[in-house]
């Protein structure tokens, strides 16, 4: 139970809470049963472990490209750390606006920053949630 307790992680992702929601819409449409939809999370669970497990598609040779990329890109989260909690090696951090000052002195919000270099992508956040899961051995 653990082992797929654990499997499950990524399903609180955007893309598991949509398909997740999908699902939900299409039982709840009698297209589909509860046996359906659980047999379409678990594969959901099972291939998004795989594919973010150890190298995972950076390790595929067709994905040089990426691979490449990923190794001199970097990522700079900026903001002010509202929270941080270690679970079971589960790993959440939620950055929020802090306060900063001004040239002149007076107090203002600053957002959340997040810098990709190489390169000039940058965004502004009002709030940021990283979630992370340490690598099973």
């Amino acid at each position: 139970l653990a082992m797929s307790v654990q499997l499950q992680h990524y399903r609180g992702s955007m893309l598991g809470q949509t398909l997740e929601d999908a699902l939900n819409e299409l039982r709840d449409q009698k297209k589909i049963e509860d046996t359906g939809k659980e047999m379409v999370l678990m594969s959901y669970d099972q291939v998004t472990n795989e594919a973010l497990a150890g190298e995972g598609i950076l390790a595929k040779p067709e994905n040089a490209n990426l691979a490449e990329w990923y190794s001199r890109t970097k990522v700079t989260f900026k903001g002010h750390l509202h929270m941080f909690r270690g679970v079971d090696n589960v790993w959440t951090l939620l950055l929020t606006q802090g306060v900063g000052k001004d040239k002149e002195g007076n107090a203002v919000n600053e957002p959340v920053s997040v810098k990709i270099e190489p390169g000039n992508a940058s965004l502004q956040l009002d709030a940021l949630k990283i979630v992370a899961m340490q690598k099973q051995a």
